[in-house]
């Protein structure tokens, strides 16, 4: 063996453990995937994921499981706080939702 099947199997299991990452941050993240007034679709939800950007505006990352999305939040304000950004990636996913 050439170790190359090996260094495979290593890249894909690192890169699946980045790409499950996000998912570990909120745990009751997907708790709440219930039927509900969005038809039975998948629910949007948000967490906290800083962007290392100096844009305090898209730290919040929202997922209904399928489709991912960095929404930009409260552009009027131009210093925010992690407690008002989840508290307006809330009010997106929400209204996501169809509630």
């Amino acid at each position: 063996m050439t170790g190359r099947p090996l260094a495979l199997t290593a890249s894909v299991v690192l890169a699946l453990g980045v790409a499950l990452s996000g998912c570990a941050a909120d745990s009751s993240a997907g708790a709440d995937r219930k039927p509900g007034k969005n038809g039975g679709k998948a629910r949007w939800t948000c967490t906290w994921s800083p962007t290392m950007d100096d844009d305090w505006h898209n730290d919040a990352l929202c997922t209904n499981g399928t489709r991912t999305e960095r929404p930009y939040l409260r552009p009027q304000d131009d210093v925010i706080g992690q407690a008002e950004l989840m508290e307006s990636a809330r009010t997106w996913a929400r209204r996501r939702n169809g509630g």
